[in-house]
């Protein structure tokens, strides 16, 4: 695995399907690279695996059990052993459309992978993804979390940012940010103070998908960062959080569409919705869409 970072223990792939022959190669090849290849072979001792085993990446095979596998993969999601920070791919039998994206990222899915599977480029993508939860493994909580609010702190954020345009590129999708501020000067009056603050961050919390990334950026601005995401869904997106939070909102969004995705900033993403609210706010306009 090339410019691995020091790890105290091999990196672990948790590979949860019954075929033997179409995965020998790959076990062989990640055996041969250092890995450590964990297998299941039934759906229901998938998540008990997991959870003991503390992957650094999960590998799921939409043919094993009997059950949808994105169930299960939204049952990991939402273990916190596991959360959002795990790489998930999910082998699929057929070229899949773009509802299964769509639906396979909305699930946590980061990656949708097809059969017969192509070993070496497979083996560099869980290259890719390792680096991802180890570099992610390697902050501490406290670097990650708003200790007002709860919420990703702008570094967070930015962290997180940059996993969903990376799913956000592998499903051929967009991807948006948007950054909200309570407007003070509004008819609803603001929030002002800590308890104000962390009002705000529990409501748009609650009207936030799973999927997304929610954070603080400012004393008093907020970001949502949502794959699957364009322009005219950044724009129904800021209209459901000012419905969902109650008090009046500036908003400012950006959205970039698949063919940049790749290449996108995440910290760049971020600031330019940032200066989209801060132009509102000059303005004097509720929501402002960032422009070049």
């Amino acid at each position: 695995m090339p410019n691995r970072p020091r790890l105290t223990r091999p990196p672990r792939i948790l590979i949860a399907s019954d075929q033997n022959h179409a995965l020998s190669d790959v076990v062989r090849s990640l055996g041969r690279r250092g890995y450590s290849v964990l297998r299941v072979f039934a759906q229901a001792s998938v998540l008990e695996r997991a959870r003991t085993a503390r992957p650094d990446v999960i590998v799921l095979d939409a043919a094993l059990g009997q059950d949808p596998a994105l169930d299960l993969s939204r049952t990991l999601r939402a273990d916190p052993s596991i959360g959002s920070g795990t790489p998930m791919l999910l082998l699929v039998p057929t070229r899949p459309s773009r509802e299964d994206h769509r639906t396979a990222l909305r699930a946590g899915v980061w990656e949708l992978v097809r059969q017969p599977l192509d070993v070496a480029e497979l083996l560099g993508r869980l290259d890719r993804y390792v680096l991802v939860k180890v570099e992610r493994d390697g902050v501490s909580r406290r670097d990650l979390v708003d200790d007002v609010t709860g919420l990703y702190s702008t570094h967070g954020l930015a962290r997180r940012a940059g996993e969903l345009i990376l799913q956000a590129a592998r499903h051929n999708t967009s991807v948006a940010c948007v950054a909200v501020a309570p407007d003070r000067d509004g008819p609803e009056g603001g929030a002002d103070g800590l308890d104000g603050l962390r009002g705000v961050a529990r409501l748009l919390e609650a009207s936030g998908r799973r999927s997304d990334a929610i954070g603080r950026i400012g004393p008093a601005q907020f970001a949502v960062v949502a794959a699957g995401v364009n322009r005219v869904g950044a724009r129904q997106l800021a209209n459901r959080l000012r419905d969902s939070v109650g008090v009046g909102l500036r908003a400012g969004y950006d959205a970039v569409g698949s063919r940049r995705a790749g290449a996108l900033d995440a910290r760049s993403l971020l600031a330019r919705a940032a200066r989209a609210l801060e132009m509102a706010k000059l303005e004097g306009k509720w929501v402002k869409e960032a422009r070049d």
